[in-house]
């Protein structure tokens, strides 16, 4: 099955992804910071740390991904909420102009890269995580947070309008664990038509999202908003063939973004990984190969994916083009 999901012409995707089987997204960021030595596990601000405390860092990272051949990177927004950076200590203005500086910090990077070597600079995609992301609890991976949708609006819409002003070329929605915070993103969405956005669920199995509700229910929430596509992320990459597969053609369901995580387990008695239960970069491309098969149009790595990962999934991505 390879189902008809590339966008018609119009649509702000379209042009993106013209002659290209799928994009391929960045990899894991905060995963990535730890791998080199800079401890954030704990922090509220995680990846978001190093908007404040080491750029520099955070640059080496966005171009090793370019290096590697990303279509896409990821800004380091995903736990930089205004309200956490708040709690951090920074004004209202401190805390918006952090959020600015994380898009431009990536087009940066991805504009001197593409000078250099003469090719068209990546795409910076803005993240937003979810509310559970702002609690830094883990909860992003249950939704078991009781918030109501105004609530939920209100936490996400002013950090959205802060990264469509910066200029952005796309924007994130990560690791939404239910169909009710989805719903409040994709009606914040609306507002910028003209802009590529996607939504991407965490899920507790092939069937459905964290919080319980069908996957298909959540990846179906796109299909009258073209803009904006559906898909799912940090899920062990195993567990994305059969999903999609599950997933019915009819309703508008769709899974058009994957970027699953390497696989790792965490043992939280030892923190440590398990590393035995996780894919190398052959076998996770090999997945995305079926993922591609089966309609993905955007493709990347989630946490403990490196660059590496990402050098497989651009090889895969101009095969055949």
């Amino acid at each position: 099955m390879n189902p008809d999901r590339r966008p018609p012409a119009g649509n702000p995707w379209a042009e993106i992804l013209k002659g290209r089987r799928f994009l391929v997204l960045d990899g894991g960021l905060a995963s990535e910071v730890e791998r080199r030595g800079v401890v954030i596990t704990g922090d509220p601000l995680w990846s978001a740390r190093l908007l404040l405390d080491n750029p520099s860092l955070l640059e080496d990272i966005h171009l090793a991904y370019a290096r590697a051949g990303a279509d896409i990177l990821t800004t380091a927004t995903y736990q930089a909420s205004l309200p956490g950076l708040a709690a951090a200590g920074l004004s209202a203005i401190e805390s918006r102009a952090v959020l600015t500086k994380a898009v431009h910090l990536a087009q940066r990077v991805g504009a001197r890269w593409a000078q250099a070597c003469g090719v068209k600079p990546p795409l910076v995609a803005a993240s937003m995580g979810p509310y559970g992301a702002y609690l830094a609890d883990g909860s992003e991976y249950t939704g078991a947070y009781t918030q109501d949708k105004a609530t939920l609006r209100a936490f996400h819409e002013k950090r959205m309008a802060v990264l469509v002003d910066a200029g952005t070329d796309l924007l994130a929605c990560e690791a939404i664990p239910s169909l009710a915070e989805g719903e409040v993103l994709l009606e914040l969405l609306g507002a910028y038509p003209h802009l590529p956005c996607w939504i991407s669920f965490t899920c507790r199995d092939a069937l459905h999202v964290s919080h319980g509700e069908p996957v298909a229910a959540c990846l179906s929430m796109g299909a009258d908003c073209p803009h904006v596509m559906t898909g799912v992320n940090c899920l062990h990459p195993r567990l994305v063939t059969p999903l999609m597969a599950a997933v019915p053609d009819s309703g508008g369901a769709a899974t058009q973004v994957v970027y699953a995580n390497r696989g790792d387990t965490w043992i939280a008695e030892s923190g440590t990984w398990d590393t035995s239960t996780g894919l190398d970069d052959e076998a996770y491309a090999a997945c995305a190969v079926d993922w591609a098969q089966l309609g993905a149009l955007l493709i990347g790595g989630c946490c403990r994916t490196t660059p590496s990962t990402t050098a497989h999934l651009v090889s895969l991505s101009t095969a055949n083009a």
